[in-house]
C-alpha cells in the first residue's frame, strides 16, 4: 500500500534483508515476518531488496477478495518456477491434496546455482492453503539455499485471524527472523516536505509518520486526498454497526479517551472498540484508545452525518461539565460547545479557556478562543465586552495577527468613544497607529499617535502619555528623525519613571539608542542589554519588538555578520512564546544577510521558506520577495520584474525606511540589465522621503546606483564606503565594504579600479554565479585595452543557467537515481545536513516543489540544449 519515494528510514530492515539473503547463499536459509500497519511501505522494501541481490527473486502477492484464490501468490510465480511446480498445481486443480505442491515448490527454491527467495506479500488477505505452505516452507528451509519472505498488516490481524494461528505455529521454528517497519520520524516527515509548502511538523502530526499518508498528502495538499478516504472508508465498510458508532464518536471527540467515556456516548462500545482495534482503525495505548492517525480521524468524521455530530458533540459537552470543568479541559469544553451550537456555553467558557491559554504561553490558542467568544458577544454589557476585545487585541497582537487586531481594536475604539473614557480611547489609538505603521500607512500612523498625544494633553499626566510619547519616538527613530526621536525619548523616560513603568522605559531607550546607531554605529551593545532584560522581566508586548528590531536594525544597516549572530536568539524567542507569525520576519532578515554575505543558494532556500509560509505579515513578505527577484537578476534569469513588482505592491507609502532595501534591489536589477536611466529612476524613487538625517546605508546604497549608473549623485548621507566609491577611491570602497561582510559589494566598487582590479570582480562574480555583473566586468577589461579572460561563460555553463555549484550537480545526479540524503552523504564523503542543504539549494534554484520536479526539470532543460 503506497510507494514510498524516495526510501527513507528503510536501511535497518533492508539490511537485515540482504544479510538473510547472504545466509541462505551459505545453505543457511530461513523465513522473515516483515510486518507493520498498512502504508509503511512493505512493498518498497520488498523491491528495493528484490533490485540490490543477485538472488532469483520471486514475488507473489494476495488480493482482498472475499473469497481468495486456492494458493494465490503461488500461481504468481508459476511461470518463473520449474515444470515440476507446474504439474503438481494442476494435480491439485484436479483434486489432489496440496502435500505434493509443497515439496515440489521447496524443491524448486533449494535448487539451482544461486540462491532463490519467495516472497509472499500480504497475506493478511491469504487463503488457508498459502497457509499451510508458508508453516511448511518455515519447517524444511533452514538447512536449504532459500530464503522466504512474508509480508502482512499486524494492525489487521486480531487475535482469531487465520494469520495469528500461523505466527503461533511457526514461533518455535529455527531460522525465523521478524522484521517490523515503524513510522517515518519527525525528520524524515520534515526531508519529504522539502520544497513544498506543507508545513512539516503539521503534516507529522496528522500522518503520524504514515509513509503513504505523507506522500498522499504531499500529493494533494490542503485536501483530503482521495486515496486516503477510500482506504479509511474501506476500513469502515467492514465494521459492524457498534463500531462504527465508536468510531463516529472518536471522530468527533478528537482525542485520546477512556473506554468508559466512550461507554457514556455508544450503545454497546465495548464491542465497538474492540471491533475497530482489530481492524486497524484504531489503537488502545494504557488506559486510552485513539485513532492511530489523524489523518484516519479526520477521514472518519467527513463520514458522519451533520446531525450526528452535533449529538455527539453535544453528549460530550454535557459530560464535561456535569461535574465541574477542570483548567485542563476547558478547550475540550469550548470546542464541542461550539460543535454543539450552544452559544451560551461558548460564551461563558471561551474567554476562560483562552485566558489559561495565554498563561501557558500558548497565545494562538487564547486568539481562537477570543475569536470564538467575540463572534457571540453582541449580547453581553458594554463593560463586558471591552473587556472582551482588549484582551483578544492582545492575542492577536503577540500572534501576529493584524486584519483580526484592527477590526477588534476598532470595534474596541468605537465602544470607548460611545462611553466617554478618554485614556481608554488613547490607547487604542496608540495601538491603532502601530497596526497602520506595519501595514505599510506611516502617514496615518504619524495622524493617528497626534491624535492621541492631543487628547491626552486636555487630561493630567497618566501612563498612557507615556505610551503615547514612547510610540511617536519609534515613528520618528524608523522616520530617521533624529532630533524628534530624542526629544519624545525625554518626555516618555520622565513620565515612565513617574508611573512606575520600567520595562516602558527599556523600550524607549532601546529605540532612542536605536537612533543614535544611525550615524555613529555605536550602541548595540547597549540595545542587546535592554533587550534582554526586558526579556527576563517577561513583558512580552515590549520584548517582542524590542527583539524582531534587533535583526532588522542590522539589516537596514547592511550588517549581515551582525543579522546572523543575532537572528537565532530572535527565532528562539518568538518560537517558545509561541508567536510563529513573526518568525517569518525574522527567517526573512536572515535571507537577506546570506545573500549579502555571497551565500546565495541558502539565500534563496531560506526566502523561498518564508514565501511558502501562507499565514505571514505582509510586511514579512517583501524582503524575501525582493532577495528572490535580486537572486534572479543577479544570475541573469527571468521574472526579475514580476516579482520585484510584488514586492513593491505590498507596501503602502513608499518609505527609505521601511523598504529601503527593496529600492536598492530594483535600481540594481536595472542597472544589470543596462537600463541606466531606470537604475537612476529607481534610486531617485527610495530618496524620495530621505531626510537629512537618512540612515546613511540606505540612503548611501541608492545614492550609489544613481553614480553606477552615470548619474549625478544626489546629496544625502553616506556610509563610509559609499561615500569613498563616489569619491573614486575604489580600493578604500572595497576595503571597507570587505570589513562589513559585503564581498559582491566590494566587487562592484572595484568595478571602477584598474584591470588587477576588475579582474578581481570578475572572479568573485563568477565565483558567486553573478553572470550579468561579470559581463559588465569583462566589458570593463576590453575597455580598459585587456583581451585576456574576457569571454563569456563557455557552453558547458550556459547548459546550466540556474546557477548549480558542481557539488549540487554531483548531488542532483544522484537525486535523479532514486538515492536518499544519507546515501548521498555516504558516497559523496558528506555529512547528511550538508546533503540537506544542498538539496535545499537545489530545489530553490530550479524553483520546484520537490526533489522528482528537480530531476526532471533539470533533465529537459539538457535535452532541449
Amino acid at each position: 500500500m503506497g510507494n514510498v519515494a524516495p526510501l527513507l528510514e528503510r536501511a535497518g530492515p533492508l539490511r537485515a534483508l540482504s544479510e538473510a539473503a547472504r545466509a541462505a547463499a551459505d545453505g543457511r536459509g530461513g523465513l522473515v515476518l516483515l510486518s507493520g500497519e498498512a502504508g509503511l511501505g512493505k512493498t518498497s522494501v520488498v523491491r528495493r531488496f528484490a533490485a540490490s541481490t543477485t538472488a532469483r527473486v520471486l514475488v507473489g502477492g494476495c488480493e482482498p477478495l472475499s473469497s481468495p484464490r486456492p494458493l494465490g501468490p503461488l500461481l504468481e510465480v508459476l511461470p518463473a518456477m520449474g515444470d515440476e511446480v507446474g504439474r503438481a498445481v494442476a494435480t491439485v486443480r484436479a483434486g489432489s491434496p496440496p502435500a505434493a505442491v509443497f515439496e515440489r515448490v521447496l524443491t524448486d527454491l533449494a535448487a539451482g546455482r544461486r540462491p532463490s527467495v519467495l516472497v509472499f506479500e500480504d497475506v493478511h488477505w491469504a487463503d488457508e492453503a498459502t497457509l499451510d505452505l508458508i508453516r511448511y516452507l518455515a519447517l524444511r528451509v533452514p538447512n536449504t539455499s532459500a530464503l522466504v519472505v512474508v509480508t502482512f498488516r499486524d494492525d489487521e490481524i486480531g487475535r482469531t485471524h487465520p494469520v495469528a494461528l500461523l505466527l503461533g505455529d511457526i514461533a518455535p521454528f529455527p531460522a525465523i527472523s521478524r522484521i517490523t517497519l515503524e513510522r517515518l520520524s519527525a525528520a524524515a516527515v520534515a526531508e519529504l516536505a522539502v520544497g513544498t509548502d506543507v508545513d512539516a511538523d503539521r503534516l507529522y502530526t496528522v500522518t503520524g509518520g504514515n509513509p503513504f499518508f505523507v506522500t498522499e498528502v504531499l500529493g494533494a495538499p490542503g485536501e483530503m486526498p482521495a486515496t486516503v478516504r477510500a482506504a479509511v472508508r474501506g476500513r469502515l465498510a467492514r465494521l459492524s454497526p457498534a463500531g462504527i458508532g465508536v468510531v463516529e464518536a472518536l471522530a468527533v471527540l478528537g482525542v485520546p479517551v477512556s473506554p468508559w467515556q466512550v461507554a457514556d456516548l455508544v450503545p454497546d462500545a465495548n464491542t465497538g472498540l474492540a471491533d475497530a482495534v482489530e481492524r486497524g482503525l484504531l489503537a488502545a495505548s494504557g488506559p486510552v484508545v485513539a485513532f492511530r492517525h489523524e489523518l484516519a480521524r479526520m477521514a472518519v468524521l467527513d463520514t458522519v452525518p451533520s446531525f450526528r455530530r452535533v449529538e455527539l458533540h453535544r453528549a460530550a459537552l454535557d459530560q464535561l461539565v456535569k461535574d465541574g470543568v477542570a483548567q485542563d479541559q476547558l478547550s475540550r469544553v469550548v470546542e464541542h460547545a461550539v460543535g454543539a451550537g450552544d452559544g451560551a456555553a461558548v460564551l461563558s467558557y471561551a474567554p476562560r479557556a483562552a485566558a489559561r491559554a495565554s498563561v501557558l504561553g500558548a497565545h494562538r490558542e487564547a486568539a481562537a478562543h477570543y475569536r470564538r467568544a467575540l463572534s457571540r458577544a453582541a449580547a453581553l454589557p458594554v463593560p463586558e465586552r471591552i473587556a472582551l476585545l482588549r484582551a483578544a487585541c492582545f492575542e492577536y497582537y503577540l500572534t501576529g495577527d493584524l486584519l483580526n487586531k484592527a477590526d477588534c481594536r476598532e470595534r474596541l475604539l468605537e465602544l470607548q468613544r460611545a462611553v466617554g473614557d478618554p485614556l481608554a480611547v488613547a490607547d487604542s489609538l496608540i495601538w491603532l497607529s502601530h497596526d497602520r505603521w506595519a501595514a505599510g500607512l506611516v502617514r496615518e500612523a504619524g495622524r493617528l499617535i497626534g491624535e492621541a498625544l492631543r487628547l491626552l494633553g486636555g487630561v493630567a499626566p497618566s501612563p498612557e502619555l507615556a505610551r503615547a510619547h514612547a510610540y511617536q519616538v519609534e515613528l520618528d527613530m524608523f522616520s530617521h528623525d533624529v532630533e524628534s526621536t530624542h526629544r519624545h525619548a525625554a518626555l516618555a523616560a520622565a513620565l515612565a519613571e513617574r508611573f512606575g513603568l520600567p520595562e516602558l522605559a527599556a523600550r524607549v531607550a532601546f529605540f532612542d539608542t536605536a537612533a543614535g546607531l544611525l550615524h555613529t554605529d555605536q550602541g548595540w551593545e547597549r540595545l542587546e542589554e535592554l533587550r534582554r532584560a526586558v526579556v527576563a522581566g517577561g513583558a512580552l508586548e515590549h520584548a517582542l519588538i524590542m527583539t524582531i528590531s534587533l535583526p532588522h536594525l542590522a539589516v537596514a544597516r547592511h550588517d549581515p555578520v551582525r543579522v546572523l549572530a543575532t537572528i537565532d536568539d530572535a527565532l528562539a524567542f518568538v518560537m517558545e512564546h509561541d508567536m510563529w507569525a513573526f518568525r517569518p520576519c525574522l527567517t526573512g532578515c536572515r535571507s537577506h544577510a546570506l545573500l549579502q554575505s555571497g551565500r546565495w543558494a541558502e539565500a534563496q532556500a531560506e526566502a523561498a521558506a518564508v514565501l511558502a509560509v501562507s499565514h505571514r505579515l505582509p510586511i514579512a513578505t517583501i524582503l524575501p520577495t525582493a532577495v528572490i527577484g535580486l537572486l534572479r537578476a543577479r544570475r541573469g534569469q527571468p521574472g526579475v520584474w514580476p516579482v520585484l513588482d510584488e514586492a513593491d505592491s505590498l507596501e503602502g507609502e513608499p518609505s527609505l525606511a521601511r523598504v529601503g532595501l527593496l529600492f536598492d534591489a530594483r535600481a540594481e536589477a536595472a542597472w544589470l540589465a543596462g537600463d541606466q536611466a531606470r537604475a537612476i529612476e529607481e534610486a531617485h524613487r527610495g530618496l524620495s522621503e530621505a531626510s537629512p538625517t537618512a540612515d546613511p546605508w540606505q540612503s548611501g546604497a541608492l545614492a550609489a546606483w544613481v553614480y553606477r549608473a552615470g548619474g549625478r549623485p544626489p546629496r544625502v548621507p553616506l556610509a563610509r564606503p559609499y561615500a569613498l566609491e563616489l569619491a573614486g577611491d575604489w580600493a578604500g570602497a572595497a576595503a571597507a565594504f570587505e570589513g562589513r561582510g559585503l564581498p559582491y559589494e566590494a566587487a562592484l566598487a572595484r568595478l571602477g579600479g584598474d584591470v588587477d582590479a576588475v579582474r578581481a570582480a570578475l572572479h568573485t562574480f563568477s565565483a558567486l554565479g553573478a553572470e550579468p555583473a561579470a559581463a559588465r566586468a569583462r566589458s570593463r577589461l576590453r575597455e580598459l585595452g585587456e583581451r585576456r579572460s574576457t569571454r563569456a561563460q563557455w557552453a558547458a555553463t550556459r547548459r546550466n543557467p540556474y546557477g548549480l555549484t558542481s557539488r549540487q550537480l554531483e548531488v542532483h545526479a544522484l537525486l535523479g537515481r532514486g538515492l536518499t540524503n544519507t546515501e548521498i552523504a555516504a558516497r559523496l564523503v558528506l555529512s547528511r545536513n550538508t546533503v540537506n542543504h544542498h538539496v535545499a539549494a537545489i530545489l530553490a534554484k530550479l524553483e520546484v516543489r520537490n526533489r522528482a520536479e528537480a530531476v526532471r526539470k533539470l533533465a529537459e532543460l539538457l535535452d532541449a540544449t
